[in-house]
C-alpha cells in the first residue's frame, strides 16, 4: 500500500467518525481558509478556542494528512516499507535454504537459487522460514510542539496560524522519513554509514562528466560479490547521489557515445551500454545529514535482489504521523472570556503537537558499492 493510499484510508475513517457539528466546523474552516470572508466571520463567532480540540480535530487531521501525503520523499525509491508490532528489536523474516539437503534428482544437479527436481511420488523438500534480528531497534518516538500564546492570539485575531502549524509539521514528519534512511548512507562526520563497511570502490573514482569508467568499475565491483557462491547479477542498478553531483549525473545520462583511449587503442564506445543500467536517484537529504561534507559521494545498489537492501520501519497502527491540539480555554475567538472554571490554570496558550515513529535499517547490502569521489 502506498503512502497516498494509506492516508486516503485514514482520512476516510476520520470523516466517517466525525459528528455533525465537527463536519459543519470543517466545512466552515475549509471555506474560511479558502478566503471566504463570511465563513471566516461565522467560524470566529461560533467556535471558541476551547472548542478547537473537539470540533476542529477532524479538519486539522485531514488537512495534516493530506499535506503529509503530498510531500515528496526519496526513501520509497530506495527502501521497502516495513512495519513492526512493537518497540524493540527489528526482525526480518526470510526463507533459509540449505543446499546440502537438496540433492540432485534424475541426473539433474541442484543449482542454488533455483528449484530442485521432485521425483514422482517423492516428497517436496521443505525449507525453513526464519527471522533474523537486524542491527537496530526501534526505540523512540519523534515529535515537536508549537505554542500559540494568548497574546499572539489577540494580536492575530484569527485561527489561520493553526494551518501554518499543520503544514509545517506535515513537512517535518515527511522529512524525518528521508533523514532516517539518509543516516544509513552518510554521517555528520562526512563518512559513509557503518553498514557500508567494506563496500568502498578501489581508488574511490569520481563521477566525471563522462562517468563511463567510474560506473563500469562499480558494476564490476558489484558483480564480484556473491550470494551463496553465485555472483550478484542485476539488470538495473540504483545510482544514489546528493545535490552537488546532480548536474554531473544529468550529463552522464545524456551521453550516448564516447571516444576511449586505452591499451587497445582509440575507439568509440556506446556509453549507454553502461549508463543505461542505472536509475539515478538524487537524495539531497544526505547533504543535510552530513552538513554537505559528502558532496562527492555516490552509491550503487543492485535492483531485483532476493533480499531488500534497506527497510523503512514504522510502528504497527502508527504508520502515519499524528497531530493533536491542546487548548487552555482562556480566550474566545469571538471575544470575551470563557467560564472561569474551564481551561488550564498554568498557561494561556494553544499548543499543536506532531508525533511520528519511523526509523530505517539495512538488511543486506551484498552487491552494493560506494565511492567517496576522492580519486585515491
Amino acid at each position: 500500500m502506498t503512502k497516498m493510499q494509506f492516508v486516503e484510508q485514514a482520512i476516510a475513517r476520520i470523516e466517517e467518525t466525525a459528528t455533525d457539528r465537527q463536519k459543519e466546523a470543517t466545512k466552515l474552516l475549509v471555506e474560511a481558509l479558502s478566503g471566504d470572508v463570511s465563513a471566516k466571520i461565522h467560524l470566529m463567532e461560533g467556535i471558541s478556542t476551547s472548542d478547537i480540540p473537539t470540533l476542529l480535530t477532524p479538519a486539522i487531521n485531514v488537512t495534516f494528512l493530506a499535506k503529509y501525503a503530498a510531500q515528496q520523499t526519496v526513501w520509497n525509491q530506495i527502501a521497502e516499507e516495513y512495519t513492526v508490532p512493537s518497540f524493540g528489536e527489528i526482525k526480518f523474516g526470510d526463507f533459509n535454504i540449505d543446499p546440502s539437503a537438496l540433492i540432485s534428482k534424475n541426473g539433474e544437479e541442484y543449482i542454488a537459487g533455483g528449484l530442485p527436481v521432485v521425483g514422482e511420488y517423492d516428497e517436496y523438500p521443505a525449507v525453513k522460514f526464519t527471522t533474523t534480528t537486524l542491527n537496530k531497534s526501534i526505540d523512540n518516538k519523534r515529535g515537536v510542539r508549537a505554542r500559540l500564546s494568548w497574546e499572539t492570539l489577540r494580536k492575530v485575531g484569527n485561527f489561520d496560524i493553526l494551518g501554518k502549524f499543520t503544514d509545517a509539521f506535515a513537512t517535518y514528519a515527511a522529512k524525518q522519513e528521508d533523514i532516517a534512511l539518509a543516516s544509513l548512507f552518510v554521517t555528520s562526520a562526512g563518512a559513509a554509514g557503518a553498514d557500508w563497511s567494506g563496500k568502498g570502490l578501489a581508488g574511490n573514482p569520481a563521477l566525471t562528466t563522462d562517468g563511463y569508467g567510474a560506473l563500469g568499475a562499480a558494476l564490476a565491483a558489484s558483480r564480484a560479490q556473491t550470494v551463496d557462491g553465485v555472483p550478484v547479477s542485476a539488470s538495473t542498478y540504483k545510482l544514489v547521489y546528493g545535490a552537488a553531483l546532480a548536474p554531473t549525473v544529468d550529463k552522464i545520462m545524456s551521453i550516448s557515445n564516447l571516444v576511449v583511449t586505452d591499451d587497445n587503442g582509440t575507439y568509440d564506445v556506446n556509453a549507454s551500454l553502461v549508463t543505461g543500467k542505472f536509475r539515478p536517484i538524487e537524495f539531497n537529504t544526505m547533504d543535510l545529514v552530513s552538513g554537505g561534507d559528502t558532496d562527492a559521494f555516490w552509491f550503487v545498489i543492485p535492483e531485483g535482489q532476493a533480499r531488500p537492501q534497506f527497510l523503512e520501519v514504522f510502528l504497527e497502527g502508527m504508520r502515519a504521523p499524528m497531530i493533536s491540539v491542546k487548548d487552555s480555554g482562556h480566550f474566545s475567538l469571538a471575544g470575551g472570556q470563557v467560564p472561569v472554571r474551564e481551561g488550564s490554570f498554568d498557561e494561556d496558550d494553544i499548543q499543536t503537537r506532531v508525533r511520528h515513529v519511523v526509523d530505517a535499517v539495512a538488511v543486506d547490502l551484498t552487491g552494493s558499492v560506494y565511492s567517496t569521489g576522492a580519486g585515491v
